[in-house]
């Protein structure tokens, strides 16, 4: 899809266009970027479809709201966070960024407001069941 207009209602658009030309088609998993228009979309077009967020995308939002070359230790514990595959190492690992008293407290808040909630969507110990990952952790394999 090409549009000069990244609205919701013009992405819902064009998914529905594409359902009603591939009926049989219907995605068990669909892996999108971080664009709010597109995941609502997805939602109401798809509705039994497990939306995943690729993983290039999500530690790109993440590095948006600090310097990661000021924050080092930090920016390498968010990488291992959104990448491990082990649930407690995830939720440990969050439990020392959400402590550690050098990390803003607006990222705390920035991730408990928009990502904890939806972790199931981008953190890999929550979804590693599913054989995309053998072939990548990325959408980037359908935008290329």
């Amino acid at each position: 899809m090409l549009s000069s207009n990244g609205m919701t209602d013009t992405i819902e658009f064009f998914l529905n266009w594409v359902k009603e030309m591939s009926p049989t088609v219907w995605p068990a998993v669909i892996m999108s970027d971080c664009d709010q228009a597109q995941l609502n979309a997805l939602k109401k077009v798809y509705l039994d479809s497990q939306i995943l967020l690729c993983i290039w995308h999500i530690l790109r939002a993440f590095q948006s709201h600090f310097v990661a070359e000021r924050f080092q230790a930090l920016w390498a514990k968010v990488k291992s966070w959104v990448k491990t595959k082990d649930s407690d190492e995830f939720d440990k690992i969050w439990t020392e960024i959400a402590s550690d008293q050098s990390v803003p407290q607006s990222l705390i808040d920035y991730f408990n407001k928009d990502w904890i909630p939806h972790k199931h969507m981008w953190s890999l110990s929550y979804r590693n069941e599913h054989s995309i990952l053998e072939e990548g952790d990325t959408n980037m394999l359908i935008e290329a």
